[in-house]
C-alpha cells in the first residue's frame, strides 16, 4: 500500500488481483475523488466518504454554472464574428506578438510608447499598436491614455525568459496545420499530421529527422510540465523510490524536479536517440543516467518506479499497450509505475480532457482516456492493481498502478 502526500487530502487505495471486465471492484477512495471522475461508476471504484449519489455540494453546484456560462459566452462570441471573433484570432495574435518579441522589450512599471516597441521589434508602428490594443482587451497589457502600454502578469507568460512562459508552445504552428488537414481524420481515423512531403513519418518520426522541429518539441514539452503538472514532484512520496526511470521523459525537465525533492534516488531518463543526444549535449541531467531506445521494443531494467507522464495520450490503445508491457517486463519485483495524464469525465461534464482528445486524435493519432479507459489498457499490460491521486492545482492525475 502506498501513499501520496498531498495539500488537499491523503487517499489510500488497496487491491489485491486482478478482475474481469473493464471495471475492478475491492478499490476504496477516502476524501476527494480525482480530476475528472464521476463517482463509483468511474472505473468500478467504491469511493468511502462521498457524498450520495445525485447530490451536489453548494460550492460544487456554483463551480459549475460558472463554468457553463463562461463556456455559453465563449461559443456566443465565436458564433457571432466566427473568423474574426477572439477565440479565432486570439491565437494568432498571441503567436504573433510572440514571434515579434513584443513581450520582451517591454516591463512592469512605466507604460511604453508605441513608437518606441515598434522600433526596438522593428515592427510597424500602427499596425502594432492596434494588435497592443486587442491583446490588452484580453488582459496581456494595459494601456494609457497617452496611448502607451505596459506589461500586466498575464502577458508576461509572452515572455521567453519568464519562469511561466507559453512562448515554445504559442509559436507551435504544426497542430494548426494539421487541424486545416483534420476533417480527412474524421474519415478515416488517421491523424492529419503533415510531414512536408519528404516521407520522414508520422508525427515523432519527424521529430528524429528534423533538429530544428525536435528542439521546438522540447521547449514545448518542458513548458507543458511546468504548468501542468509539475507539482507532481513534491505531492507524490518518494519515500519508496530508489531507483526511477523517466519513460518518454523528454529533456528530463520533471525528473530533475522530482530528485531535487527526493534526494535519496538516482533517476534514469530514456527517450527517443534525437531526444537523450540532445540532453547529454546539454550535460545531461544531475543525478540521472541518460539511455536511448525505443519504448515499444524496451526500456531499461532495475527501477522500482517507472513515470510515463503525458506520454500515453499520444498513441492508441493497442500501442499504450506496448509500451506498457515495455515497463512490466522491466519493472523491479514490489516496483510501481505512475501514469500522469488528464482524466476525461465519463459522464461528459465540461474538462479541458474532451479538447485534448479531439487534438491528440488530430496530431498524432492518440486519445486522452477516462478512469476506465486506464483501467482497461493497465489490466491488459499486466497492471491489475491502480489507484489514483489528483494533483493538486492541475488538470492532471497520478495514476499508480502496480
Amino acid at each position: 500500500m502506498n501513499t501520496y502526500k498531498t495539500a488537499e487530502s491523503t487517499e489510500t487505495i488497496e487491491r489485491a488481483g486482478a478482475a474481469a471486465g473493464p471495471a475492478p471492484v475491492g478499490d476504496q477512495v477516502t476524501g476527494s475523488l480525482a480530476a475528472g471522475s464521476t463517482g463509483p461508476a468511474a472505473a468500478g471504484i467504491t469511493t468511502v466518504g462521498a457524498p450520495a449519489a445525485g447530490t451536489l455540494s453548494a460550492g460544487t453546484l456554483a463551480a459549475e454554472t460558472a463554468t457553463a456560462e463562461t463556456t455559453a459566452r465563449i461559443v456566443a462570441d465565436y458564433l457571432t464574428l466566427v473568423d474574426d471573433s477572439m477565440v479565432a484570432v486570439l491565437p494568432h495574435a498571441l503567436r504573433i506578438a510572440v514571434e515579434l518579441g513584443v513581450a520582451d522589450v517591454m516591463d512592469f512599471l512605466a507604460p511604453q510608447p508605441v513608437a518606441t516597441t515598434a522600433e526596438l521589434t522593428g515592427t510597424h508602428s500602427d499596425s502594432l499598436a492596434r494588435l497592443l490594443s486587442a491583446l490588452a482587451a484580453a488582459g496581456f497589457f494595459a494601456g494609457d491614455p497617452a496611448g502607451g502600454f505596459r506589461l500586466t502578469a498575464l502577458g508576461s507568460r509572452l515572455r521567453r525568459d519568464d519562469p511561466e512562459s507559453l512562448s515554445a508552445s504559442l509559436v507551435n504552428a504544426e497542430s494548426q496545420h494539421a487541424w486545416l488537414r483534420a476533417t480527412d481524420t474524421f474519415r478515416t481515423g488517421a491523424a492529419a499530421f503533415d510531414d512536408g512531403g519528404d516521407d520522414s513519418g508520422d508525427f515523432f518520426g519527424v521529430k528524429n529527422t528534423r533538429h530544428g522541429e525536435n528542439l521546438a518539441f522540447l521547449r514545448r514539452m518542458r513548458e507543458r510540465t511546468g504548468r501542468l503538472y509539475r507539482q507532481a514532484a513534491r505531492a507524490v512520496d518518494w519515500t519508496p523510490s530508489g531507483v526511477i526511470l523517466d519513460i518518454g521523459g523528454a529533456d528530463g525537465f520533471l525528473l530533475g524536479e522530482i530528485l531535487a525533492a527526493a534526494p535519496h534516488a538516482s533517476g534514469i531518463l530514456f527517450d527517443r536517440p534525437s531526444v537523450i543526444d540532445e540532453v547529454n549535449s546539454r550535460g545531461g541531467v544531475p543525478g540521472c543516467r541518460t539511455v536511448a531506445g525505443d519504448f515499444f521494443e524496451s526500456v531499461p531494467d532495475g527501477a522500482d518506479t517507472h513515470l510515463l507522464c503525458s506520454v500515453l495520450h499520444d498513441w492508441t490503445d493497442a500501442q499504450a499497450v506496448d509500451i506498457l508491457r515495455s515497463s512490466r517486463r522491466a519493472l523491479a519485483p514490489g516496483g510501481r509505475l505512475l501514469v500522469i495524464e488528464m482524466l476525461v469525465p465519463e459522464d461528459g461534464s465540461p474538462h479541458l480532457g474532451h479538447w485534448s482528445d479531439l487534438g491528440m486524435m488530430v496530431l498524432t493519432g492518440g486519445r486522452e482516456r477516462s478512469r476506465s479507459g486506464f483501467a482497461r489498457i493497465l489490466r491488459a499490460a499486466g497492471y491489475p492493481a491502480h489507484r489514483v491521486q489528483p494533483i493538486p492545482g492541475s488538470p492532471f492525475s497520478v495514476i499508480e498502478a502496480r
